[in-house]
């Protein structure tokens, strides 16, 4: 019970630092990804095309849970550290598990804000359905943000300030978005391009996410990729847990 109330102390405190120092950032967190689902339905279309829509929905989903991770942890336990925070965490009676686990959830939360957004936009512009079953819909987005979450976590524990955290999320999250079937259909690269995309864990989550929620596979047939996103999950946690410094 007792560490139950510190993860709900510390998952609110977070909301509060984020909205303190980034309010007006709450309002284009939610309306960015509705911006590049109009502007890129009507780029990939000669209109509201319902086809580039159910591609990017999901597309732009898996986007931002990648930069959720990278950006939302990465670049916030920099600032975190820079500004003493994670000193006065530290020296608290809270598990430094709880932090983390405080950290994830509140990263999956707004996650699903902007997803209900986006799903919402989707279907009353372009009549975009998810048909998947909502379960492994969860699970697959639950493990796509641990994922990432988990790498984000590396570049929280390596850089040294919030400016070098940024430009590391910069790096890894515009690529990867662009590169991973979040926007553009990595098919249309030559077959050895995409072969090579398809083995990125951005690409086999998204991929996935794709196929499960607007396509309704069943999330058995993507097995092999499931388990090579726990795997990098616990990869970032384990390299994590040996390079975090709190001071």
């Amino acid at each position: 019970m007792k560490l139950l109330r510190m993860f709900l102390v510390q998952t609110r405190m977070n909301f509060v630092w984020y909205f303190r120092r980034d309010g007006e950032m709450v309002f284009w967190t939610l309306a960015m990804p509705v911006f590049f689902l109009v502007l890129f339905s009507f780029a990939f279309s000669s209109g509201p095309n319902s086809g580039s829509s159910k591609f990017l929905v999901p597309g732009i989903i898996g986007a931002q849970v990648l930069s959720s991770g990278f950006w939302g942890v990465g670049v916030m336990l920099a600032t975190f550290r820079e500004k003493h925070l994670l000193r006065r965490v530290y020296v608290t009676p809270m598990p430094p598990w709880v932090f983390f686990a405080s950290l994830i959830v509140y990263r999956m939360l707004l996650l699903a804000a902007q997803a209900v957004i986006l799903v919402s936009v989707g279907a009353l512009l372009f009549h975009v359905r998810i048909v998947g079953n909502p379960l492994e819909i969860l699970a697959v987005l639950l493990l796509g943000t641990a994922t990432f979450g988990s790498l984000g976590t590396i570049i929280g524990a390596l850089a040294r300030t919030t400016e070098s955290a940024n430009n590391v999320a910069s790096i890894l999250t515009v690529p990867l978005a662009f590169l991973s079937d979040a926007y553009i259909p990595i098919d249309r690269f030559p077959h050895a391009v995409s072969a090579t995309l398809r083995l990125l864990p951005s690409t086999q989550f998204i991929e996935t996410f794709r196929d499960v929620s607007v396509y309704g596979a069943p999330l058995a047939g993507y097995g092999v990729w499931l388990v090579a996103l726990a795997l990098w999950a616990v990869a970032g946690a384990a390299i994590s847990a040996r390079t975090f410094r709190w001071v």
